[in-house]
């Protein structure tokens, strides 16, 4: 077979023309929720608020600039959602950007604020795991350095902050590390909207 000039250009053209699909899967949307049973925290939902993140409020914190984004447009905002991808997890907002998940110096679980990227020196974004969904459709959360604790605002008195690994007794809000309750910390495939908020 011969091959000319003009051969060689219409068949890279073809090539070049066709679709191009991303291999990397969408992210995994979930919430997340806490399992220790017998405790004030069981079954409780782990939502953002002032870029941490506590069990026992009544809802999360999140925002929507209407206008200019239209009011039918903003995400309901009443889930805290994170997305799960290639490098762990970020919170599933629409803000662009979007809002980077973190453990701060104290080892309180945190996030970034929208429009920026800036983390306390010492913070860490590595070390998160997902394990596979089990039969009661649960997946396991954990972190290199350890596990997940609520430490409440005052004695058994919510709200419960949450943080990774271990807590001292100037970081938790009590002022008593024995005040906090280790859990684990669930999640819970988030199908109802595309994003949980604008940003949180």
């Amino acid at each position: 077979m011969k091959f000319t000039l003009a051969t060689v250009i219409t068949a890279a053209s073809v090539v070049s023309a066709a679709p191009t699909y991303s291999s990397e899967p969408k992210p995994l949307a979930l919430t997340m929720m806490a399992i220790r049973s017998a405790s004030p925290i069981h079954f409780g939902r782990v939502d953002a608020s002032g870029q941490k993140f506590y069990i026992g409020l009544d809802r999360p914190s999140s925002y929507c600039p209407s206008p200019p984004v239209p009011v039918g447009s903003c995400p309901s905002g009443n889930y805290t959602s994170i997305s799960w991808g290639q490098y762990g997890p970020y919170m599933n907002v629409e803000v662009p950007g979007g809002q980077q998940i973190y453990i701060a110096p104290d080892n309180s679980l945190s996030y970034t604020q929208a429009h920026s990227g800036s983390m306390p020196p010492g913070s860490t974004t590595d070390g998160f795991t997902l394990g596979p969904k089990q039969e009661n459709t649960l997946r396991h959360i954990d972190h290199k350095s350890g596990g997940f604790l609520a430490c409440p605002a005052k004695k058994d008195v919510g709200p419960w902050k949450v943080f990774v690994g271990s807590v001292t007794d100037k970081n938790a809000p009590s002022g008593s590390a024995a005040d906090c309750l280790g859990f684990l910390n669930t999640g819970i495939e988030f199908i109802g909207e595309q994003f949980g908020a604008w940003q949180y």
